[in-house]
């Protein structure tokens, strides 16, 4: 065989597929819709390097290609609400290829504040995702041109910095509020910090990636007792530590629960300090995941689609669009629907994937634990045995000077030897010792048997017995057989 000949490697069959992941969600109360629209739009369009279409900006579905990136909104009505959605999807440069999907959401209900919902997705063929969660950028210029608001939190684009004790009360209670639907960061500052408000860990960074999705709190030395007075030492945080307070935290809360306590080693270095920031951000984002539930919380931008589908066919109706309009627009939809289908399906398979990962993590953890909790009994070196001269017991001798039962405490047994020689021809004949020998009576003069008076008289058993009659009827049975 020729080397050309040769069967070749295809890549093509061993290539992972690519799975798409959901990074981060975020839901929250708006005060300006349009504001924080037309804020969405110039920031993606300043980062993208493009023009929009008209459409865009007037707040119409619309779809725009440039440079591998994708533009695509609709707008929907329905029960008297008003749903603007856009996604914008980008790749990453870079050796590993990754595509980035950003969903933002308007709702706006008559007599309500708006809702704003933010979706992030990372579509990969990477088994863990190597990079850090972070909130899109836009989000900052969002917040600080609008309000928004999270429960009775306000979304803000600083760290909140304790300034006095009253403060300090207000974040016992911030910490305990049941509404509180994100985790709370407190940073502690050492107490022989020079600056006051200045803790281990940076907080503008992590404020600005977590933007949304975690609060972070910079707590001085000398108010760390009101948590300390509240909570105890167990729930407490202090001497440059900081403690993940998660949402649903009380006054009974368990420390092994989540609410997870970091030493001030784990942030002295830029090196440690790297990692925690990283643990940190991905803390946040599964526990975004896990508090804001969609289709409930988060507006996804499938559910906007079907609206906008039948508003926009509704619109082409009334104008009497040709068919050929109509046509496309339905080729449109369909192409739209079938994307949303397997993004769809893409997503579940991660989600399946997932928790398999976690159910084979919780097997080898509970095997761990069954191996730690049976332990084998652990086995001493006793040394040689003793004797029995040592012991003071006799020694065992096997051989022809072994002591008698007698010698030994037992009772001896002195009934002589059973006479087989007596025995006859028949198997149970003779075995053993006579009657006589034995002091037993032999059966001629043992006891008398129940027929022996009859066979005495020449009473005959095969005789047939009499009937009553015979003998009358008052007459018994006195002197029968005489």
């Amino acid at each position: 065989m020729l080397h050309h000949d040769k069967p070749t490697y295809d890549q093509s069959r061993t290539r992972i597929a690519p799975r798409t992941r959901e990074i981060l969600r975020i839901a929250a109360h708006l005060d300006k819709t349009d504001t924080a629209r037309e804020i969405t739009l110039e920031w993606l369009e300043s980062a993208s390097k493009t023009e929009l279409p008209d459409e865009a900006w007037s707040g119409n579905a619309f779809h725009h290609e440039a440079d591998k990136r994708t533009f695509t909104a609709v707008h929907a009505k329905e029960n008297g609400s008003e749903t603007w959605a856009l996604r914008f999807v980008e790749p990453e440069e870079g050796e590993i290829e990754r595509e980035w999907t950003t969903e933002v959401a308007i709702r706006q209900q008559p007599g309500e504040d708006a809702e704003f919902c933010l979706r992030t997705l990372a579509k990969s063929t990477e088994a863990k995702m190597r990079v850090q969660p972070r909130v899109p950028g836009f989000l900052e210029h969002v917040v600080k041109e609008c309000t928004m608001e999270q429960g009775a939190a306000k979304i803000e684009k600083e760290p909140w910095v304790v300034e006095s004790e009253y403060d300090a009360a207000n974040l016992a209670e911030f910490l305990v509020d049941p509404d509180r639907r994100t985790p709370a960061f407190v940073l502690t500052v050492p107490e022989e910090s020079e600056d006051p408000v200045s803790p281990l860990l940076d907080p503008m960074p992590l404020t600005a990636d977590t933007l949304g999705i975690a609060k972070v709190i910079v707590l001085p030395a000398e108010y760390t007792w009101k948590l300390t007075n509240r909570f105890g030492k167990r729930l407490s945080v202090y001497r440059g530590a900081m403690r993940v307070y998660l949402s649903g935290f009380n006054d009974r809360a368990d420390p092994e629960g989540g609410h997870d306590l970091f030493m001030p080693h784990r942030m002295d270095t830029p090196e440690t300090a790297a990692k925690l920031g990283s643990l940190l951000r991905w803390m946040a984002a599964r526990e975004s995941l896990r508090g804001w539930r969609l289709g409930q919380d988060v507006i996804p931008f499938v559910s906007a689609i079907l609206p906008s589908i039948e508003l926009e066919s509704a619109t082409l109706a009334e104008n009497d669009a040709s068919a050929a309009d109509q046509l496309a627009a339905s080729t449109r939809h369909v192409a739209m629907l079938r994307e949303e289908l397997k993004l769809a399906l893409e997503i579940q398979q991660s989600l399946t994937e997932e928790n398999q990962s976690i159910e084979g993590r919780m097997r080898e953890s509970e095997a761990k634990l069954r191996k730690t909790q049976v332990r084998p009994r652990p086995t001493f070196d006793r040394g040689p045995r003793p004797s029995y001269e040592d012991r003071g017991r006799p020694q065992f001798d096997r051989g022809g000077s072994r002591p008698q039962y007698g010698d030994r405490g037992r009772p001896a047994f002195d009934r002589p030897p059973r006479q087989y020689e007596d025995r006859g021809s028949r198997p149970f004949e003779g075995r053993g010792r006579s009657f006589e020998d034995r002091g037993r009576p032999a059966f001629a003069n043992r006891g008398r048997g129940p027929y022996d008076r009859d066979r005495d008289r020449g009473f005959e058993r095969d005789r047939p017995r009499p009937r009553y009659s015979q003998y009358g009827d008052n007459d018994d049975d006195e002197g029968y057989g005489e």
